[in-house]
């Protein structure tokens, strides 16, 4: 048989070039399925816990028991961070303690009773020094006591849609039920990148703010050794506790692509390590897909009262998502603008959105704003038009 179809495959070469052509494609798509099978089954993450996100879109792009709810630690820092962020509290605010202030100690500045910091330098020593008495102090002048503030952190990641969460104190300190997960821990940093300042904040190497008691500064250092360890590390949160074991929540950008990775309960402070793997997982096997770039106009607006008719609504920012390398993503905008906006206008407040889907559940929204700032069309304005028409006409 094998010498008839030899004998049959020279007598007819067409044949025998088809039948080698198949064979070859079989080759190449085997040898690219295995391929794709060992670099996905090869990770392993030497953790109780993780996940590895797209930040641009929340997508998961790897993940291991990421909704087991785990003692955080100071990842819960966060979360604090974020609350006193969006709390409207000006930076610059001078927070004074209670008399009835007790510093819960381990990790922390010192604080005392009747001590002032501004909410700046509360912020630096929290999510730097990792500070306990810093979170303390800023729920506190946040909701007015820890306890009310606790209520604000589940509510807030109720309304993010988590579920694995459940917060007992603003530092992470173990205390029963005090647990989150993975999962929810990238959602929440996601949340708190999207606020420019807390990038500024979490990126910081060191900080440096007084000292009440004495007449020297306390400075603070960055805990966080992955973004000296790692090639475009940017983030985010290192956590220990005896219960939790090392944790961290880390971010890395490269070419415009940024991810979000989280470890927990990870063995003999490996969490560096570890997350080393899943960042190397993700830039590995996904790219970045530019959406859009920072100006580029996306809509007009019309104006009412104004010194323009109608102004163009721009991106802020670069809009970059992560695609699996070899994947094609058909992405669908939907625009949400306003059809007119009130003179007098800024370019410093987001005036509309556009939102990109994938068609698999992964969406990511980026704020429009303002090209142009645009005056109240006034009485002088009016004169001062009509003169500069004049003068374009007769000189």
């Amino acid at each position: 048989m094998d010498s008839e179809l030899i004998s049959e495959n020279l007598g007819n070469p067409g044949r025998g070039a088809t039948v080698k052509k198949i064979l070859v494609l079989l080759l190449v798509c085997f040898s690219l399925f295995f391929c794709f099978s060992a670099t996905a089954s090869a990770l392993t993450v030497d953790a109780a816990s993780c996940i590895l996100i797209d930040a641009a879109t929340g997508r998961v792009l790897f993940e291991n028991n990421a909704h087991q709810a785990l003692p955080p630690a100071s990842t819960t820092k966060m979360l604090t961070a974020l609350l006193a962020l969006e709390s409207g509290m000006d930076l610059s605010e001078q927070i004074t303690l209670p008399e009835d202030f007790v510093n819960v100690g381990e990790s922390g500045i010192n604080l005392k009773a009747g001590e002032t910091l501004s909410m700046e330098d509360l912020l630096y020593a929290l999510m730097l020094r990792s500070a306990n008495d810093a979170a303390q102090a800023i729920a506190i002048s946040v909701s007015g006591s820890e306890e009310a503030f606790m209520e604000k952190m589940n509510a807030r990641t109720a309304q993010l849609g988590l579920t694995d969460s459940h917060w007992q104190n603003p530092h992470g300190l173990d205390e029963q039920n005090h647990l989150a997960s993975a999962y929810d821990l990238a959602i929440i940093a996601r949340e708190a990148l999207t606020i420019p300042f807390f990038n500024e904040l979490i990126a910081t190497d060191r900080w440096s703010l007084p000292w009440a008691a004495n007449d020297f500064n306390r400075i603070l250092y960055n805990h966080n050794q992955f973004l000296t360890l790692y090639d475009g590390a940017d983030g985010v949160k290192t956590g220990y506790t005896a219960l939790a074991g090392n944790c961290l929540v880390g971010s890395a950008t490269r070419d415009g692509m940024r991810l979000i990775g989280v470890v927990m309960n990870c063995p003999d402070q490996t969490h560096y390590a570890q997350m080393t793997l899943l960042m190397d997982y993700g830039f590995a096997n996904y790219e970045p897909l530019v959406l859009g770039n920072k100006g580029d106009v996306l809509g007009k607006v019309k104006v009412v009262k104004g010194d323009l008719s109608e102004v163009d609504a721009v991106l802020g920012d670069d809009i970059v998502i992560a695609v699996a390398k070899g994947e094609t993503v058909e992405t669908t905008p939907a625009l949400d603008l306003p059809r007119t906006i009130k003179a007098p206008c800024t370019r410093e407040n987001p005036i509309g959105s556009i939102s990109y889907s994938d068609g698999s559940g992964n969406t990511v929204i980026a704020p429009l704003y303002l090209k142009d700032c645009v005056e109240r069309y006034t009485f002088p304005i009016v004169i001062q038009s009509v003169w500069q028409s004049v003068v374009d006409a007769f000189f």
